[in-house]
């Protein structure tokens, strides 16, 4: 089964998880047929979907976003031209990578309800639904076996414990401070995905949409500063 293939069944997924149990969270839509985070889209850029190659990084994100947004970007079918894609594309590139080579994916499923991008999405826990999510996370770094995986924002990075046990000094986190003077730093090089059976190079990043804005003010907490293409340069090297 190809890749797409593979995309496609686990959106059909996606879209079968409900919401977190008592709050006003709205499940996934899906469907765009251009460049965009799944599961709202296939993840891949315009040339990796058209020629069908295989990605060898997985970026991901908190959640897709608000249904205002969702909205917007209807009509256009891609969201390759808004802030964070950009942002992420221009990182890859100044870190030697081909953003084609990038699969973009979410931790959560589902959409912020209103037009407020921003915002926590788990509000409280939901073992159901936050089984679901990690579930499908799970199948999607099992078939592309990533050689770095990017964690965008400590809202991502403090629970990518649950994922790869060699990360829980970021347990929790909830400022960068808390991850960059970790025990590990900002990377964990090496590190195992038990449940699905990858090892990989990870690094917890500024969210692209609003990250060269911070990125200096997060350079002073670390021992030895680097910029965000660093660190991914970092991570693939």
């Amino acid at each position: 089964m190809s890749l797409l293939a593979s995309i496609a069944r686990w959106q059909e997924e996606s879209l079968a998880i409900a919401p977190p149990s008592g709050t006003d969270r709205l499940p996934g839509v899906g469907g765009l047929p251009g460049p965009a985070f799944f599961p709202e889209g296939f993840g891949l850029s315009h040339v990796a979907m058209v020629r069908n190659d295989h990605p060898t990084i997985i970026a991901i994100g908190h959640n897709f976003g608000c249904q205002a947004y969702r909205n917007e970007i209807q009509s256009a079918g891609c969201e390759d031209d808004k802030a964070t894609w950009r942002n992420l594309d221009a990182l890859l590139l100044q870190a030697g990578s081909n953003p084609a080579q990038c699969f973009r994916t979410n931790w959560f499923v589902g959409l912020l309800p209103g037009s407020k991008q921003t915002g926590r999405f788990l509000r409280k826990p939901d073992h159901e639904y936050e089984q679901a999510c990690l579930s499908l996370l799970l199948k999607q770094i099992r078939e592309i076996k990533p050689t770095a995986i990017l964690l965008l924002g400590p809202e991502v990075a403090s629970r990518a414990y649950s994922l790869i046990p060699a990360l829980m000094p970021w347990r929790d986190a909830e400022k960068w401070t808390d991850i960059d003077r970790s025990s590990i730093g900002h990377s964990a090089r090496d590190v195992e995905v038990p449940a699905a059976r990858v090892r990989t190079n990870v690094v917890a990043l500024l969210h692209p949409s609003f990250g060269a804005a911070n990125q200096g003010r997060r350079m002073k907490n670390m021992r030895i500063p680097m910029t965000e293409a660093d660190l991914i340069r970092a991570a693939l090297a």
